[in-house]
């Protein structure tokens, strides 16, 4: 997927996160944004500043697998936004 996609996929996932009353938009955020800082906060994880958006979801991902002891092969920057995705039925 390329980062346009990612782009999108993370922006309708922010977009559904406000429906479901879990996120507000802040002033001057992107809804892409209020993803990204809900999914590191809800996994008390810190969110890296100055990364690419590759480096921080993969940075996610591995944190995930880490913390919840998960036991995927390839959890990668693609496969975390797919799921977080399907969690929160965002299209």
């Amino acid at each position: 997927m390329n980062e346009q996609s990612r782009l999108e996929k993370l922006r309708n996932l922010g977009v559904r996160l406000h429906e479901l009353q879990l996120v507000q938009p802040i002033a001057g955020k992107s809804y892409t944004s209020v993803a990204l800082n809900y999914l590191f906060s809800r996994h008390e994880l810190t969110r890296p500043c100055g990364q690419s958006l590759d480096v921080t979801l993969r940075s996610l991902a591995e944190a995930i697998v880490q913390k919840h002891h998960l036991k995927f092969s390839r959890f990668d920057s693609d496969s975390i936004i797919d799921y977080f995705c399907r969690l929160y039925r965002a299209h």
